[in-house]
């Protein structure tokens, strides 16, 4: 199975520095650009694909809508593709999160948010749906956030998040399974 993993496109948030976690988030006319120069890349990759599965947050929903217009696929909400959990933090804006979570060099976020390990865990699970849900041969477009996309390459290869390169708004990478 190959995945073609798709971080939703620039939203109002990101501009702000937000911690969006599970807040829904809206596409700028940037982000709605990157979504459909991402379904173009897609297009013309010359690749047969079977299904598109999507994080069920608004950003990523309406990212994979584009892809769909291209593909003719339906798009399949997935809530275990979500961003990380943020917890009483989301919403709150990135540099006020750095003065009260930030010490010692490291994050350090209240108990209501997603750990680091937590959303590793959960990428797991996610790449063990998508194996059970998709056959050995499928070709599938994968609608996520940044984070979650990180972590599903880190857990598939078994590696530390951290030596995956972040990924910007629109961006694609394939991802065997």
């Amino acid at each position: 199975m190959k995945l073609y993993i798709v971080r939703h496109g620039e939203t109002e948030e990101n501009l702000l520095k937000i911690l969006q976690g599970h807040m829904p988030g809206t596409l700028t006319a940037k982000g709605l650009e990157q979504a459909r120069a991402a379904a173009t890349r897609l297009a013309d990759a010359g690749v047969a694909f079977t299904r598109i599965v999507s994080s069920d947050l608004k950003r990523t929903m309406d990212t994979a809508a584009i892809i769909s217009e291209n593909t003719g696929l339906p798009v399949e909400p997935m809530e275990i593709l979500r961003e990380r959990d943020w917890g009483e933090s989301t919403g709150m804006p990135i540099a006020e999160a750095r003065e009260r979570f930030y010490c010692d060099g490291k994050w350090q976020f209240p108990p209501s948010a997603e750990s680091e390990d937590d959303i590793y865990r959960r990428a797991g699970r996610a790449l063990e749906q998508l194996r059970q849900l998709c056959g050995a041969n499928e070709t599938v477009i994968v609608v996520t956030h940044g984070q979650l996309a990180r972590n599903l390459i880190a857990a598939r290869f078994g590696c530390p998040v951290r030596e995956v390169t972040q990924l910007i708004n629109g961006e694609v990478r394939v991802l065997a399974l």
